[in-house]
């Protein structure tokens, strides 16, 4: 069949992205809450992803990572990077979950649109956030 090695081919591109939001965020200095990326090039978690070009691939597998970590479901990688108890190691966590899970085949990776609300700017997530 075509499309049975589509999969493999997609888990094996989703590793390597996340491979890369873990490098672009390995240090707590590259690492920020509030903002997708700062003037100093700090990123949160979704900017790290966006710089990887690798949101469709990672969106769902990264929100799972969370729930697994936390306990929590958050329905946007934003509200656990901005919340309280996100901490730079606790980021890294996920993102290694995010990893294992991808590496041991557990989450069916199929690029998807995110959540409507991940796809909004930041100045409408801003106004959004403060009821505007």
């Amino acid at each position: 069949m075509p499309f049975d090695n589509l999969g493999q081919e997609l888990r094996l591109q989703a590793l390597e992205k996340v491979s890369r939001v873990i490098d672009l965020l390995s240090s707590k200095e590259r690492w920020c809450k509030g903002a997708l990326k700062t003037a100093d090039g700090r990123m949160c978690i979704l900017g790290a992803v966006r710089e990887a070009d690798a949101e469709l691939l990672l969106y769902a597998p990264i929100l799972r990572a969370i729930r697994e970590v936390t306990g929590y479901g958050y329905r946007q990688i934003e509200q656990f990077n901005d919340g309280w108890v996100a901490t730079h190691p606790l980021v890294l966590a996920v993102l290694e979950q995010t990893r294992q899970n991808l590496g041991a085949g557990l989450i069916g990776v199929t690029p998807a649109a995110p959540p409507p609300a991940a796809r909004l700017g930041i100045g409408a997530r801003l106004r959004r956030w403060l009821g505007g």
